[in-house]
Protein backbone atom coordinates (compact mmCIF):
# COMPACT_ATOMS: atom_id res chain seq x y z
CA UNK A 1 0.00 0.00 0.00
CA UNK A 2 1.13 3.58 -0.49
CA UNK A 3 2.44 5.94 2.13
CA UNK A 4 0.11 7.83 4.46
CA UNK A 5 -1.42 10.88 2.69
CA UNK A 6 -0.82 12.99 5.80
CA UNK A 7 2.90 12.20 5.55
CA UNK A 8 2.91 13.21 1.90
CA UNK A 9 1.05 16.43 2.66
CA UNK A 10 3.46 17.24 5.48
CA UNK A 11 6.47 16.61 3.23
CA UNK A 12 4.91 18.76 0.50
CA UNK A 13 4.28 21.57 2.98
CA UNK A 14 7.89 21.32 4.20
CA UNK A 15 9.18 21.56 0.65
CA UNK A 16 6.98 24.54 -0.16
CA UNK A 17 8.05 26.35 3.01
CA UNK A 18 11.70 25.70 2.20
CA UNK A 19 11.29 27.00 -1.34
CA UNK A 20 9.45 30.06 -0.02
CA UNK A 21 12.22 30.66 2.49
CA UNK A 22 15.00 30.34 -0.08
CA UNK A 23 13.17 32.51 -2.60
CA UNK A 24 12.42 35.23 -0.07
CA UNK A 25 16.04 35.16 1.16
CA UNK A 26 17.33 35.41 -2.41
CA UNK A 27 15.07 38.37 -3.19
CA UNK A 28 16.58 40.30 -0.31
CA UNK A 29 20.19 39.12 -0.28
CA UNK A 30 20.76 38.17 -3.92
CA UNK A 31 21.31 41.69 -5.17
CA UNK A 32 23.38 42.55 -2.10
CA UNK A 33 25.79 39.68 -2.72
CA UNK A 34 26.11 40.37 -6.44
CA UNK A 35 26.90 44.01 -5.64
CA UNK A 36 29.67 42.81 -3.34
CA UNK A 37 28.30 44.49 -0.22
CA UNK A 38 28.56 41.23 1.73
CA UNK A 39 29.95 37.87 0.69
CA UNK A 40 27.68 34.94 -0.21
CA UNK A 41 28.90 33.12 2.91
CA UNK A 42 27.92 36.06 5.12
CA UNK A 43 24.55 36.20 3.38
CA UNK A 44 24.08 32.45 3.90
CA UNK A 45 24.21 33.03 7.66
CA UNK A 46 21.24 35.37 7.24
CA UNK A 47 19.16 32.45 5.96
CA UNK A 48 18.94 31.09 9.51
CA UNK A 49 19.91 34.00 11.77
CA UNK A 50 19.12 37.64 12.30
CA UNK A 51 22.50 39.19 13.02
CA UNK A 52 23.55 42.82 13.01
CA UNK A 53 25.29 42.26 9.67
CA UNK A 54 22.07 40.85 8.23
CA UNK A 55 20.08 43.84 9.42
CA UNK A 56 22.68 46.20 7.99
CA UNK A 57 22.57 44.38 4.65
CA UNK A 58 18.76 44.55 4.66
CA UNK A 59 19.00 48.29 5.23
CA UNK A 60 21.24 48.53 2.17
CA UNK A 61 18.81 46.52 0.05
CA UNK A 62 17.44 48.53 -2.85
CA UNK A 63 14.22 47.76 -4.65
CA UNK A 64 15.97 45.95 -7.48
CA UNK A 65 13.19 43.38 -7.81
CA UNK A 66 9.53 43.50 -8.73
CA UNK A 67 8.09 42.62 -5.30
CA UNK A 68 9.97 45.37 -3.38
CA UNK A 69 10.65 43.24 -0.30
CA UNK A 70 13.54 44.63 1.74
CA UNK A 71 13.62 42.36 4.79
CA UNK A 72 13.78 38.64 5.49
CA UNK A 73 12.53 36.63 8.47
CA UNK A 74 14.68 33.56 9.24
CA UNK A 75 11.78 32.07 11.22
CA UNK A 76 10.29 30.78 7.94
CA UNK A 77 13.48 28.76 7.35
CA UNK A 78 13.28 27.26 10.84
CA UNK A 79 9.58 26.50 10.34
CA UNK A 80 10.47 24.67 7.12
CA UNK A 81 13.07 22.60 8.97
CA UNK A 82 10.62 21.81 11.76
CA UNK A 83 7.93 20.66 9.33
CA UNK A 84 10.59 18.62 7.48
CA UNK A 85 11.48 16.91 10.73
CA UNK A 86 7.81 16.14 11.41
CA UNK A 87 7.46 14.73 7.88
CA UNK A 88 10.55 12.55 8.34
CA UNK A 89 9.31 11.21 11.68
CA UNK A 90 5.83 10.53 10.25
CA UNK A 91 7.33 8.73 7.25
CA UNK A 92 9.58 6.66 9.52
CA UNK A 93 6.74 5.72 11.87
CA UNK A 94 4.15 4.95 9.21
CA UNK A 95 3.60 1.21 8.88
CA UNK A 96 4.88 -0.28 5.67
CA UNK A 97 2.33 -2.71 4.32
Amino acid sequence: MSENPVSRLTALLAGLLLLLSLGWWWLVFGSITTAGTISPLEAAVCLAADTDLCRLAEALCTSGHFIDIRWYAPEIFWAALAVSLVAAVKARRSPSL
